[in-house]
């Protein structure tokens, strides 16, 4: 009735009212059924007659189902709460509609398949965990359960177990490692959601995850001459044979009992020592890695984890995820279409670690070979021994903020010459105590302290496309691309990601 009311009321029937009148049936033609008031009440008499043998036979249903089904039965009434499942899925890139394909095939002039430069995977480690979890939680502002249970498991929440729990059941699916417990994927928002959220993305700095840099409590040290003796210190012969040969005859040192290692060390009046002090630092808000984040859940092994630098751990989980998306399970199937020499490293760093100096200074206790870990090529030398085991040369960009965007260029550069048909091209940078300092002299990071004045939570103040930038947000993780020609792409049957149709840097003049 209301529809046909409504189609009286369109422009071109209220255009035929204009000219004469309209008489619409509503009725729906009932003035042509003969004897329609004796038909009606026929069949409304019927209905409650019917309606009550229905009620008979239902019920006579339920008590047999009763009797044969007992407590079950009462199931069928209950009300049924469907609750959404996690469903991972990576998707690869849609290809076009025919339209869209048919404006490429004709394109004017050919197209060299070994001049044309396409990415077929990418990965990242950075605040907000993964390349896919980033993109949730930028575009949408909010995770997915996949994203939470993604989450969860790389910050070392949650492991995932094929086999049985402590009771000795069989079990396949996600356990709480802290309760042993199994978590089923419609739990995983309401039990870790806001854990994950607190300790990811841009955040106040971490303390633990800085091997206890606090910027509220940024550590100096401050030469003093002492102005009157010091009570004896209980040091060992060879501690003592340290101070005596630094401070000279401005200390004694002297051995307990002929035989016993231990010495008593009196620093003396005029000897100079450091003292360590404590300033409250304005660079209080960066871009972290999800705190627990490790290396052990992707499979990395223990050695490995407990002796390399961080940085090199993101890259090597980045390249592995990045030849996963581009289609490659096993990197030596590179080989079966190219030559070891053909794949190429482009992986550099605007500063590696500087943390280790600081430890030797201190006197800590700090692995032998741990300078390797401060150059830069030796995230690139990690990937390269643990996964490619190419022959091709490692490039190493140092391009401080553009470091990425150098390792792209010089991807391209070299894959367009024929020196290379497939690359793996990125950057990372670690957050250092030393760093953050030098930049905030710079005046060149956003100030912490202001923005929390100006009602500004931290995750709103790395803002880089707006007026009100005050300077760019530290941060720390990596990031890699698998770069390769069009006609490796095709004969290895990699997914397209990208193309890349430019890539050039330039220098400003002077001036």
């Amino acid at each position: 009735m209301a529809f046909k009311i409504l189609g009286l009321l369109s422009p071109v029937m209220s255009s035929f009212s204009q000219i004469e009148t309209i008489q619409a049936d509503l009725g729906g033609g009932s003035d042509r059924v003969s004897e329609l008031a004796e038909k009606t009440t026929d069949i409304r008499t019927t209905f409650p007659a019917e309606a009550e043998k229905r009620r008979a036979l239902a019920l006579e249903n339920s008590a047999d189902f009763r009797i044969f089904r007992g407590a079950a039965a009462e199931a069928l009434h209950e009300k049924v709460h469907v609750q959404p499942r996690n469903n991972f899925r990576f998707e690869q890139p849609k290809i076009g509609t025919t339209a869209e394909l048919q404006s490429v095939a004709k394109m004017e002039g050919p197209l060299d398949p070994t001049k044309v430069l396409i990415v077929t995977g990418f990965a990242e480690v950075g605040p907000w965990g993964s390349a896919r979890t980033r993109w949730e939680q930028e575009a949408r502002s909010e995770l997915t359960i996949e994203d939470i249970i993604e989450m969860a498991w790389m910050m070392g929440t949650i492991r995932h177990v094929n086999g049985k729990l402590k009771n000795g059941k069989p079990y396949v699916g996600w356990v709480d490692i802290a309760s042993n417990e199994p978590v089923e994927g419609k739990d995983m928002r309401a039990r870790y959601e806001k854990d994950i959220m607190s300790h990811a993305g841009v955040r106040f700095i971490k303390p633990e995850l800085f091997k206890g840099y606090d910027p509220k409590r940024k550590g100096f040290q401050q030469e003093i001459e002492l102005s009157h003796d010091l009570e004896r210190l209980e040091v060992c012969g060879a501690e003592a044979e340290k101070h005596k040969r630094e401070h000279g005859d401005k200390v004694d040192a002297s051995g307990l009992a002929p035989g016993n290692d231990s010495w008593l060390v009196v620093l003396k009046k005029v000897a100079r020592i450091f003292v360590p002090k404590a300033v409250s630092f304005n660079r209080l808000v960066a871009g972290q890695i999800p705190t627990g984040w490790s290396g052990r859940p992707y499979g990395i092994p223990e050695d490995i984890v407990s002796q390399v630098d961080r940085t090199s751990l993101w890259v090597l989980v980045c390249v592995a995820e990045a030849l996963v998306m581009s289609g490659i399970s096993d990197p030596y199937e590179l080989y079966e279409h190219v030559h070891i020499s053909d794949v190429l490293i482009s992986i550099g760093s605007g500063m590696e670690s500087l943390g280790l100096f600081r430890d030797r200074r201190n006197d800590m206790d700090v692995q032998k070979d741990i300078l390797q870990e401060t150059f830069i090529n030796v995230a690139s030398g990690w990937v390269n021994l643990l996964l490619m085991s190419s022959a091709g040369p490692i490039k190493r960009p140092v391009g401080a903020c553009a470091t990425a965007l150098d390792s792209v260029e010089i991807a391209a550069e070299i894959i367009l010459s024929g020196e290379a048909k497939v690359m793996l091209a990125g950057g990372f940078d670690d957050l250092s105590e030393e760093g953050s300092v030098e930049f905030a002299n710079m005046n060149a990071t956003s100030h912490a302290q202001q923005e929390l004045s100006a009602g500004r939570e931290p995750s709103e103040m790395s803002r880089p496309t707006t007026t009100t930038r005050a300077g760019f947000m530290e941060s720390q993780g990596s990031g890699v691309q698998v770069l390769m020609s069009l006609d490796i792409a095709l004969e290895m049957g990699c997914p397209i990601q990208a193309i890349v149709a430019y890539s050039s840097t330039h220098t400003d003049k002077q001036g």
